[in-house]
């Protein structure tokens, strides 16, 4: 199985442990990268991908949404001043990710969708790197509930923009083919789309 770092270490580690406690004689192979894996030439099995957009080639088995949050550090709030509305984040320092959302964030409002662009001085493809750096006071990110949960609740982060939702992306298994697919993988399936 393969997926960002962040999910695996924040949710999917969990999840698998305990299909494997289920069925104590399955193997699992967990990688956690922050690139796009091609299954075939590195022989995975499936893929735990969060995006709306997906490889036609796969098999997508939509399992759930990933919310995630704005946030700031009360540090950098006190140096910057606190957005009032997302075209606010034009005049701060943006932490944003090098591959999704790089120049721009989306906000669902209203059934629309409003796309902000914005900058900063630091780009990084790792969830993990961009809360360091905003815990540390770089800047504005956006990044997934699951991930900042505990940051939030300890005041260690705070919520901006709280009456506009980023854009939720889908979280997906993706694999191969639905024809010759192993039976382990789709019970494996079954259980993350229960869990989720």
């Amino acid at each position: 199985i393969t997926t960002s770092t962040s999910f695996a270490e924040a949710y999917l580690a969990d999840v698998v442990t305990e299909f494997l406690s289920r069925y104590p004689q399955t193997q699992v192979e967990l990688i956690a990268t922050e690139r796009t894996v091609n299954l075939v030439e590195e022989r995975i099995d499936l893929a735990v991908r969060i995006g709306n957009v997906l490889d036609d080639s796969l098999v997508a088995r939509r399992l759930g949404a990933c919310r995630s949050v704005v946030c700031a550090s009360p540090g950098y709030i006190k140096a910057s001043g606190c957005p009032r509305s997302p075209d606010d984040l034009r005049n701060h320092r943006c932490i944003t990710h090098a591959y999704v959302g790089r120049t721009e964030f989306r906000f669902q409002r209203n059934g629309q969708t409003l796309r902000i662009p914005v900058r900063g001085q630091l780009q990084s493809n790792e969830a993990a790197v961009t809360r360091r750096a905003a815990l540390a006071g770089a800047g504005i990110a956006m990044l997934p509930t699951y991930f900042v949960s505990a940051d939030l609740a300890s005041g260690e982060l705070v919520r901006l923009l709280p009456d506009c939702e980023p854009e939720p992306l889908d979280i997906h298994a993706a694999y191969l083919s639905r024809q010759h697919q192993p039976q382990l993988l789709r019970m494996l399936v079954d259980f993350l789309a229960d869990r989720m």
